[in-house]
């Protein structure tokens, strides 16, 4: 017995030294394969590993900390000469040997106002400090005036309407004049109106993003305190010292307190930073990065937005060394990266060169991309295109970001790859020495307005952009939005998902083409299924007898309107691929799957509404066929009018639209248009839709009705003010 138990260990410890040689051999071949395929992008691994190894998360946060180690005051000789940030980071920029760079200066007819000084004391019960500008910089709010006011503080609870129309007819009270209120907020136009009336001086509120998180923050704020004879002032103070003071005031202690303020006026400008990685066909359409240094000049943020910006210099850095050192080759397009005032200093880049958007095929903009994700509870997040310009960019940089997911979390997936065994390790971890070990987290949504990624998506500049963010955001806005918020291995990873998606688009050869097409059109895939097909069904499903045909009619137009978009992605390939025979034959192929794709989708919609139609026991509905007016308007085609376009952004600005609305009042509230509907027009006119599918296309968008009339109307009126011009083909 001793002996059959001996030989069945040894028949044991034999089974195990098997499995475990098998195992290794096993790993040892695995890694001789190619990269999982939950990992697949156009790049070669070989090209993502150069990447991930030359850019560095630290020197991106050490650079913003640079920029922005601290809310600071500006010095006076900023406004007449350089302001800080946008000189050091070009300097930053030609440090790194980089000489395609420049700093662009532009005047501005506006003034702005700066507070250069500011303290909040109490006086009563007892002499204290409660702020400094210099150490507290929300302390002023926007729109204040010069101030060395002494009074008594108290507390002003929310005015309703009534309470506001009654102070504003009563004039000065007794109780009011020459104080001081403790608000809940600062005044709008209404409510500081009626404290003017009043005899207020001034408001001392606070302003948290969230005053339990971080009750010590103060949100940059404004108020209407221009233009008033008694109310002169608004301070920001934190919520905890609010509450502080609150507490004093209504258990019935007198509070005296003393507000200064010293605001300078200067002249307003625009600075841009702009630097460019050369191609060898400079000509043709290549990529812009957009991050803006300023926010209005009181508000410096570490995350908003130094962050964006000292992320795409290390893009800049790292695709210039590499290709210095030949381990890449130099693009074929143009990468470029400004640096400018937030959307209106990217409006004035735009109108200064009114060739470059020409010269572009997609913007990548960056705004708040630095700040850990563990800290905030938030996720990396990407703004789409938006429908009217369908773009390869929403999949390229989606698969970039599932490439840092699936290799920096812990996914627990068939296809998921391995990391070290013994415990859960990422699989490829992506980190830096000083920063997080956080798991990468993100999130693709519709596309969103906000920064500068606006300006190029604009109908008169039609440059396809998505935007990049980390939200939500503890410290927005906040004065506490300081580096320490900062991730070195979140800068890391975006760094990396924006370098690597900049150089498929630069340097989109065949050998790149493939994996590019496939990712566009499994994207296009997957949010048709997630978004609009579920969508399209519920029209039908929500329809009852009366109207299942119109159910029908507005289900097809909406997926007519996604196939065309996911067929307008792939086209856009056309703009960066070499144009052989291949790479013609590869995208053309896909766009007819697309096309098929659509047709299949309009025979299911047919038929689910035909099946829904029995159930009701109603006629069999169609799909719809064009009518008269469907046909006649295919044939005439919009276009931004050349003058307009890469040069004036927003109709209301123009002194067409002024002029003809003083002379037609009521020109646009007779068409009854809302303005989704307004803007949804407008982005749509590209000189290659037809007014038909304008018209269709705004429906699906919008989901109200728009007829051919009212339609033309509004064109009729684009035209008077030399917005647009037609063509008839």
């Amino acid at each position: 017995m001793k002996s059959l138990r001996s030989s069945y260990k040894s028949i044991l410890v034999l089974t195990a030294l098997v499995l475990l040689s098998a195992n290794f051999l096993i790993a040892q071949n695995s890694s001789k394969k190619e990269p999982n395929s939950a990992l697949k992008t156009p790049l070669s691994q070989e090209i993502l590993t150069i990447l991930a190894n030359e850019i560095s998360g630290q020197m991106i946060f050490n650079n913003e900390v640079k920029l922005a180690g601290a809310p600071w005051i500006r010095e006076e000789k900023e406004f007449s000469d350089t302001l800080y940030e946008s000189q050091t980071i070009y300097d930053m920029v030609r440090s790194y040997g980089i000489e395609t760079t420049r700093l662009d200066r532009f005047n501005s007819d506006r003034k702005i106002n700066y507070p250069i000084k500011g303290e909040f004391w109490l006086l009563k019960p007892e002499k204290r400090l409660v702020a400094r500008l210099e150490a507290d910089t929300a302390l002023i709010a926007g729109s204040s005036s010069n101030i060395d006011l002494t009074g008594e503080l108290i507390y002003i609870s929310p005015l309703d309407k009534e309470t506001i129309k009654q102070w504003t007819e009563a004039g000065i009270r007794k109780e009011f004049k020459e104080k001081i209120a403790l608000m809940w907020s600062h005044a709008n136009r209404d409510t500081a109106k009626a404290l003017d009336a009043a005899g207020i001086k001034g408001v001392i509120s606070f302003y948290s993003r969230e005053r339990y998180f971080d009750p010590d923050q103060v949100i940059y704020s404004r108020g209407a305190y221009n233009d008033w004879e008694n109310l002169k002032f608004g301070f920001s103070i934190s919520w905890r010292q609010w509450s502080e003071l609150i507490e004093d005031v209504e258990s019935g202690k007198e509070i005296t307190v003393l507000c200064k303020a010293k605001i300078n006026k200067y002249q307003d400008k625009y600075e841009t930073v702009f630097s460019w990685i050369p191609g060898t066909e400079p000509d043709k359409k290549g990529v812009i990065f957009s991050a803006h240094l300023f926010e209005g000049y009181t508000k410096r943020g570490a995350n908003d937005n130094m962050s964006g910006c000292v992320v795409q210099l290390e893009i800049l850095r790292t695709l210039s060394k590499l290709i210095g050192q030949d381990a890449l080759p130099q693009p074929r397009r143009n990468i470029y990266f400004i640096w400018p005032n937030e959307i209106s200093g990217t409006y004035e880049q735009l109108r200064q060169n009114p060739d470059l958007p020409d010269k572009l095929s997609i913007n990548i903009n960056m705004d708040m991309v630095g700040e850990g994700l563990r800290k905030n509870n938030a996720k990396f997040t990407m703004s789409e295109c938006p429908n009217y310009l369908p773009s390869y960019l929403d999949a390229l940089a989606e698969s970039f970001m599932n490439y840092i997911w699936r290799t920096n979390d812990i996914v627990y997936l068939p296809d998921s790859p391995q990391g070290r065994g013994g415990g859960q390790y990422f699989p490829q971890p992506m980190w830096e020495k000083n920063g997080s070990r956080d798991a990468f987290r993100y999130f693709v949504h519709r596309a969103t307005g906000g920064s500068d990624h606006i300006c190029f998506k604009n109908p008169s500049v039609a440059v396809p952009a998505v935007e990049f963010n980390v939200w939500p955001d503890q410290w927005y806005h906040a004065d506490t939005d300081t580096p320490d918020k900062s991730d070195p291995t979140q800068m890391k990873r975006v760094a990396f998902i924006g370098a690597a998606a900049a150089w498929t688009a630069a340097n989109c050869t065949d050998d790149v083409l493939e994996g590019l097409v496939n990712k566009v059109s499994e994207f296009g895939y997957e949010r048709v299924g997630k978004r609009e097909l579920p969508r399209a069904l519920k029209f039908v499903d929500d329809a009852d007898v009366k109207n299942l045909q119109k159910a029908l009619s507005r289900a097809a137009n909406l997926t007519d309107l996604v196939v065309e978009r996911e067929t307008g992605a792939l086209a856009s390939i056309e703009e960066i691929y070499s144009g052989s025979d291949k790479a013609v034959r590869i995208v053309n192929n896909r766009k007819k799957q697309w096309e098929l794709y659509g047709e299949g989708l309009r025979s299911q919609l047919l038929k689910y509404a035909q099946f829904r139609a029995q159930n009701l026991k109603a006629e069999l509905p169609q799909l719809p066929v064009p009518g008269k007016l469907e046909k006649q308007y295919s044939h005439i085609f919009p276009a931004i009018h050349p003058d307009i376009k890469g040069k004036e952004f927003y109709i209301e600005d123009s002194d067409s639209y002024e002029e003809y609305m003083g002379k037609n009042p009521n020109a646009l509230k007779e068409l009854k248009l809302d303005r989704n509907q307004k803007r949804s027009i407008l982005n749509f006119i590209n000189g290659k839709r037809s007014i038909t599918k304008i018209r269709n296309w705004v429906i699906a968008e919008t989901e109200n009705d728009l007829d051919f009339k009212t339609l033309t109307k509004y064109l009729d009126f684009l035209k008077s003010i030399s917005w647009i011009t037609e063509s008839d083909l």
